[in-house]
């Protein structure tokens, strides 16, 4: 049952095309009948893996991903890109090929081209959770986003919480483990012995943590391609002027930009006059190298950033430099693991996956991207390996 407060409000969503704005993301002004057929049978497409259910009952794409059914037909498709595997079922039109790369942009951090077909179709087809009185494809948001739930987490466990702390060492020893934590307080370390370790941090920072990971783990830590991003939050002294076409919306795609678009945070404000509002602008490097990427990220001058935000927003937001009263850059190295082709049933993700004493891992990097519910997933499966290996029994 879902709090109608945190319901995002409608329109959720609108399109910047040809000039003008669009309800929602999936292209629809100006298609001629070939690309309005190929975005119909696109969907029926995703509609038949939604229902499909092997002959365990286990859906074809499920949240979490390992729930999901292991039939040889759909695993092979980890080895295609989305976008050879939309071209092997004749969709080849624009609409199509946009909204899909869209899609891979905006939860990967990558071009479709490198995304795995299976990720690809996991994003469209394994969403299925409805609240009461709610409609499929519901969005829920807060205006601290998914820092909401991680408070709720925080409040009920904030006597065992330890901030202002950093791990910058951990070995394993026999059935315990041992781990150097850096108290920024107090500029001192302090060694903790311990018999289980649950390990919820990025895999690619494990070999530089755990001094004697085993090789074939630390390879697999290393092989996890991470997606750079850059955020920043506009601050308005109120609404900038808009183009003709659909109504303000909660998320602004552009579709002619590199950029995601922004999401603007004041959208779910309950008020009867337009005042100052904050723009949340999104780009991920997702058609470079993401080595090349984070050298840009880092080298170039937050101005610079801003001039070209600036840019990419005013083609649909003309007087937007005059509303912005402040813009607040925010870099981010590795943002997310990229599920590219090959990569959600190879080796190293299946190795990453398997937990064993006394070093247990818990972190979205397991599921192959980045999704709020197979972090929690996989830290429960961790919580719940650690209760079975000392002899507790499980509460689910």
């Amino acid at each position: 049952r879902y709090d109608e407060r945190a319901l995002c409000f409608a329109p959720q969503e609108r399109l910047y095309r040809h000039g003008l704005w669009q309800e929602g993301l999936v292209p629809r002004l100006g298609l001629n009948r070939r690309e309005q057929d190929q975005l119909r049978r696109f969907f029926e497409l995703l509609e038949n893996f939604r229902r499909r259910r092997d002959r365990l009952g286990r859906r074809a794409f499920a949240i979490p991903m390992a729930l999901s059914s292991d039939e040889a037909e759909l695993l092979a498709l980890d080895r295609l890109s989305l976008r050879d595997y939309l071209l092997s079922q004749g969709l080849d039109s624009e609409p199509v090929h946009w909204y899909a790369n869209y899609a891979c942009r905006d939860d990967y951090g990558t071009d479709y081209g490198r995304v795995s077909a299976w990720a690809g179709l996991h994003y469209f087809a394994a969403r299925d959770g409805e609240g009461e009185g709610a409609e499929r494809g519901e969005v829920l948001t807060w205006p601290e986003g998914n820092a909401r739930l991680i408070g709720h987490f925080r409040d009920r466990l904030s006597p065992y919480l330890e901030t202002a702390a950093v791990v910058h060492r951990i070995e394993t020893r026999g059935r315990g483990a041992q781990l150097d934590v850096w108290l920024a307080g107090e500029d001192r370390s302090l060694r903790y012995d311990v018999e289980a370790l649950i390990y919820a941090a990025p895999a690619f920072l494990l070999p530089h943590l755990w001094v004697n990971i085993p090789p074939a783990l630390a390879e697999a830590a290393r092989a996890v391609e991470y997606a750079p991003w850059l955020t920043a939050n506009l601050s308005l002294d109120g609404p900038a002027q808009e183009k003709r076409g659909a109504p303000p919306a909660w998320d602004n795609v552009i579709q002619d930009s590199p950029s995601l678009g922004y999401v603007d945070a004041g959208h779910q404000r309950l008020r009867y006059a337009p005042g100052p509002t904050v723009l949340t602008f999104y780009h991920a490097f997702s058609s470079e190298p993401a080595e090349q990427a984070r050298r840009r990220l880092y080298h170039t001058r937050r101005e610079d950033w801003a001039e070209w935000i600036f840019r990419d927003l005013e083609r649909a937001l003309p007087d937007l430099r005059e509303r912005t009263l402040g813009m607040d850059v925010f870099r981010w190295a590795h943002a997310m693991a990229r599920p590219l082709t090959g990569s959600i049933f190879g080796e190293a993700r299946l190795l990453l996956a398997r937990n064993s004493a006394p070093l247990y891992l818990a972190h979205s990097d397991l599921s192959g991207f980045s999704l709020f519910e197979e972090a929690n997933y996989r830290g429960v499966a961790a919580a719940e390996a650690v209760l079975t290996e000392w002899g507790a029994h499980s509460s689910r």
